[in-house]
């Protein structure tokens, strides 16, 4: 029966604080060429029983892929998620992946974070190479809590996207385009 109860309180204490890392982006579909701006939030911060989540630092990596979207290290933009305290992102990018960590010590953060069940963290962005359905999901996202201990249950959810081709104007319209600036053309002559 012991077992039971400890059991029991461990899938209840599994669930009551269950935060999200996840990505989003400004819009669902993009013509080649466009700049992507994805932004990463952690949210859920404020569980059922009201109880906040804090969090002193993040560390996030993404996959995403190389044929389809190209990233500029320089775009990313922290977005004030421990106040003007922090220093950062650090990030670094590999192929196809992107890690980014940042945090802060011995700071208080609960004056900035207090009430918020959505907190920005970043943003970052791509721009489109290539027309098709575009993922970015997450190789590992942590938020922490002091001295970096990281915060149990945290759980990532990517985003896609579609990237479409720029249509070219079609051959019927250049034709007929073609055709009237020759008939324009022959008409001034003549007169």
């Amino acid at each position: 029966m012991k077992k039971f109860f400890l059991l029991l309180m461990a899938a209840a204490t599994f669930n009551a604080n269950a935060a999200y890392i996840s990505i989003t982006t400004d819009k669902d579909i993009y013509n080649v060429g466009e700049t992507i701006m994805a932004t990463v939030s952690a949210s859920k911060l404020i569980d059922e029983n009201a109880v906040q989540t804090y969090f002193k630092g993040y560390d996030v990596s993404i996959f995403f892929d190389t044929l389809s979207v190209s990233f500029d290290p320089s775009t990313i933009m922290e977005l004030g998620a421990f106040g003007g305290l922090a220093a950062g992102p650090f990030n670094s990018s590999t192929g196809n992946l992107i890690s980014l960590s940042n945090g802060v010590l011995f700071v208080d953060v609960q004056p900035i974070q207090e009430g918020k069940d959505e907190i920005a963290l970043f943003s970052f962005a791509l721009v489109a190479l290539s027309d098709g359905l575009v993922d970015l999901s997450f190789a590992s996202g942590h938020l922490s809590e002091d001295f970096g201990a990281l915060i149990a249950n945290v759980t990532t959810q990517g985003t896609s996207f579609e990237i479409a081709q720029v249509p070219a104007p079609g051959t019927f319209a250049l034709s007929l385009l073609a055709l009237g600036g020759m008939f324009f053309a022959r008409k001034r002559v003549k007169s």
